[in-house]
């Protein structure tokens, strides 16, 4: 993103990235974060996970809970957490790969829209601004959704909103002012759906794959996601050939979305599993 603004908004670059450098050393934070309790528990045992719970219990003004707090070692421990243990087991080794895809397809049409977004109507940078607007009342309402209804149906919900947005973005018809349907949909349609379904997509990664292997497959899910980073650039110069081809490919593939995402689990009031090995396993339901 501060490229593309140092490109049509911000002729010195550089200050830009030292701008961003300086954000990123908040991320030096998490040298004081305690490690999650439920990870030690899992991974080694009740006696580091009660340190860092009792901790967490004095920082919240609780410390007279901390002598209360007895945790038992789970049934299995240190299950490993590897892909060659999410591979042993066909359940989630199948719902990982279902999340890999969600995870390529955001990351793909995110920055194919974000790069071919100079190409629609409008001043760029007021497109732009707008687009970084879009998210607050929407994301508001996908988190709604995913509260009170459902993860997979905030999936679905944005998932058509993608594919609507498409078709709008096929038609172009003039609206006025400036506006047209493919700008409308570019601008603030595709901006609702593919960004809001990064939040739906991290939770059913989280809430979807036990503890022993839910870093793994949350990591491996981000570095499939920058595959389609890579390829966003390359796609986006489909406009230049044809919108028509660049827009129905992306129907295509998020319908395809759709219906991978038919068969996630719906983590919706459901347990967190420990281990892969845990007794009483998430059902796997139809949407």
């Amino acid at each position: 993103s501060s490229g593309i603004n140092a490109e049509y908004g911000i002729p010195v670059w550089n200050s830009i990235h030292y701008g961003n450098a300086a954000l990123m050393l908040t991320g030096l934070i998490c040298i004081i974060l305690p490690e999650s309790p439920h990870w030690l528990l899992v991974n080694r045992g009740p006696e580091e996970a009660t340190v860092v719970l009792r901790k967490m219990a004095r920082w919240n003004g609780r410390g007279d809970m901390g002598d209360k707090i007895q945790l038992e070692t789970p049934p299995t421990t240190k299950e490993g957490g590897s892909i060659v243990t999410l591979l042993k087991s066909r359940q989630y080794s199948f719902t990982s790969l279902r999340l890999f895809y969600q995870w390529f397809l955001v990351a793909l049409l995110n920055y194919s829209f974000l790069y071919s977004m100079d190409k629609v109507a409008g001043a760029f940078i007021v497109n732009f601004m707008i687009q970084a607007v879009v998210p607050i009342p929407f994301g508001v309402f996908t988190s709604l959704v995913m509260r009170f209804v459902g993860r997979k149906k905030a999936l679905f919900i944005n998932l058509s909103i993608i594919v609507i947005a498409c078709a709008f973005c096929m038609a172009n018809i003039n609206l006025g002012g400036g506006w047209t349907t493919e700008r409308f949909a570019v601008v603030i349609a595709t901006k609702w759906g593919v960004g809001c379904n990064w939040m739906v997509v991290t939770l059913l990664t989280n809430e979807s794959l036990p503890t022993s292997i839910r870093a793994t497959v949350q990591s491996t899910g981000s570095m499939v996601g920058r595959i389609g980073v890579f390829l966003a650039p390359f796609v986006g110069k489909l406009m230049d050939i044809s919108p028509y081809l660049m827009y129905g490919m992306f129907i295509g593939l998020t319908l395809i979305g759709m219906l991978t995402g038919w068969w996630l689990p719906e983590t919706r009031n459901k347990d967190l599993k420990g281990t892969i090995a845990t007794k009483g396993e998430m059902e796997l339901k139809k949407y």
